[in-house]
């Protein structure tokens, strides 16, 4: 969220923040929206009986500033239709996630673990594969927008893994959402079509 923040303050990618949403209280992402002068709602999910009443609230809350797509920065839950159906609707541009792993190997968290061999799915790999795509019903399952390779050296640590991949998420979903807002990736019977070469 603050990568994309970033970028849009400094005209890098043709977006505006005009919202920033928590499910959880206190979190940091409200307040870093805060001191940039975003309005940073929390709708907390714990006041709520059902995903779909939440996403309800959310988008009751979203109303008066009408945003066209959704990115999902460090959001960790499941989205319902209730959510997609809002975004993938007329003029409209979708819901987008950035993922630290190949959505089509490893869904889920501890993306970084899977690619370090501490997951029960594979061995350590040589490298790993900054997702970001379009956002479905699964969990990490969407169409793929573009990725973009960390390799695993055989002497990293974790915490130096993930702080180097976390500075390929903070390039690439910033690109990746300018791309989309442009109208220059978009999505199509759950097809992704680049409309103009490069980006990545």
């Amino acid at each position: 969220m603050e990568a994309i923040c970033a970028a849009a303050s400094a005209g890098l990618v043709g977006v505006r923040v005009v919202v920033v949403v928590s499910d959880e209280p206190g979190a940091l992402g409200l307040v870093r929206a805060a001191r940039r002068g975003i309005p940073a709602l929390l709708v907390d999910r714990g006041l709520y009986a059902s995903r779909g009443d939440h996403e309800r609230a959310i988008l009751e809350a979203l109303g008066p500033y009408a945003p066209r797509m959704a990115v999902l920065a460090g959001y960790m839950r499941i989205v319902t239709p209730v959510l997609l159906e809002h975004f993938n609707g007329d003029g409209r541009l979708g819901v987008v996630n950035v993922h630290p792993a190949d959505t089509r190997a490893y869904q889920g968290v501890h993306g970084y673990e899977f690619a370090f061999g501490l997951t029960k799915k594979g061995p350590r790999l040589a490298e790993t594969l900054i997702t970001v795509h379009f956002v479905d019903e699964g969990m990490d399952t969407g169409p793929v927008i573009a990725q973009a390779r960390v390799p695993v050296h055989p002497d990293d640590t974790l915490d130096e893994l993930k702080a180097r991949g976390l500075a390929v998420e903070h390039q690439l979903l910033p690109r990746m959402v300018d791309r989309v807002a442009r109208g220059l990736v978009r999505l199509e019977h759950n097809r992704v079509l680049h409309l103009e070469p490069g980006g990545i």
